[in-house]
């Protein structure tokens, strides 16, 4: 039986979340179950009681261009190693996604573990996460937040490091996670259960980035956002988010023309997504330099073939500005996908 669960419901999943996550601390558990099940949905495979195979699906408030939209995150993807093989999680996801459609939901995104298993479903990258570290330490001071945010922080400073976030995102990115007061305080509580820090960094009076690290045993950086002076790479971007387009007749309305494209322009889209019906065919794809949309051929116009054959994969890779797929090189220069993605959300 595939349902979601109810409010105190959720915490039954707390024992399957610690045979597939073992490396999660008690502490990190207790902050999940008391914080991240108040607002997220809980779709399990339950048998005579027994919870088998669950995904949890977290919602976030994205910026997509001039769009903010709740999408979302796909995370505690498990079932029970008895159960394996069996299909389970196959019916969970396309489940998952069956619902998303129907709410119009324009994507959704996950952190692989193994990006094998999400592939057969439409997912793919759309996201590497930076390698990088603060230089030049001896230029800039750290005041530290966590734990004594009670003394340091106030509505004031939480409104003003949102906005010194969202400004040092939205500066290189066109999607990420809205900074909100709540999404701070959240996150406080999420480096704290990981005896974690976060600290703004200041050069003189000025801020210049925050930085933050965690590990009850081995400290790890959680984020560092600074700006260019101040950080440096250590090594190449690793792939860390894989996305899916859910609804592309919303997706598409944060798609436009370039600039040296002309001022209106439609393509015969064929789109192949086997797992959601309503996505697979042919599309009438319509842009102008400020958006575009999605329409079905009109009865009777459907023939011909089309000018422009994509996967949900392919189209996904493509409209994120991660990768170009062989089939759309010719319209390379004439449309605009969208221009950085930073989701670095852990849970």
């Amino acid at each position: 039986m595939i349902r979601y669960l109810e409010g105190k419901e959720k915490v039954n999943t707390r024992g399957l979340w610690g045979e597939a996550f073992g490396e999660d601390s008690e502490s990190f558990k207790d902050y999940y179950y008391s914080e991240k099940v108040k607002d997220n949905r809980i779709l399990v495979w339950e048998d005579q009681g027994r919870i088998d195979a669950m995904v949890q699906l977290n919602p976030y408030l994205l910026q997509v261009r001039d769009r903010r939209w709740r999408v979302d995150y796909l995370v505690g993807v498990a079932m029970r190693e008895e159960c394996r093989h069996h299909g389970y999680m196959r019916r969970l996801l396309c489940r998952a996604m069956t619902d998303m459609r129907q709410e119009l939901m324009p994507f959704c995104f996950l952190m692989p573990a193994n990006e094998a298993i999400y592939r057969p479903f439409g997912f793919t990258y759309i996201f590497d996460q930076p390698q990088v570290q603060l230089a030049q330490p001896s230029r800039v001071l750290g005041r530290q937040i966590l734990p004594w945010l009670d003394i340091m922080g106030g509505p004031w400073f939480l409104d003003a490091l949102s906005d010194w976030i969202n400004s040092w995102i939205s500066q290189s990115c066109q999607v990420y996670a809205v900074r909100s007061e709540a999404y701070l305080l959240r996150l406080f509580k999420e480096l704290e259960s990981e005896n974690g820090s976060f600290n703004v960094i200041y050069d003189g009076n000025v801020m210049v980035g925050v930085l933050a690290d965690w590990g009850w045993q081995k400290r790890e950086q959680r984020l560092l956002y600074a700006k260019p002076d101040y950080v440096m790479e250590t090594g190449a971007a690793k792939p860390a988010i894989m996305a899916r387009i859910i609804t592309p007749e919303i997706f598409m309305r944060v798609i436009h023309l370039s600039a040296d494209a002309p001022e209106e322009m439609e393509i015969r889209l064929q789109i192949s997504d086997p797992l959601i019906p309503e996505n697979d065919g042919l599309w009438r794809w319509c842009l102008n330099h400020e958006a575009s949309w999605l329409l079905r051929p009109e009865r009777g116009m459907d023939g011909g073939a089309p000018e422009l054959v994509l996967t949900i994969d392919e189209l996904t890779s493509w409209l994120f500005g991660y990768g170009v797929p062989e089939a759309a090189g010719a319209y390379r220069d004439r449309i605009e996908p969208l221009r950085g993605v930073f989701l670095d959300e852990v849970v």
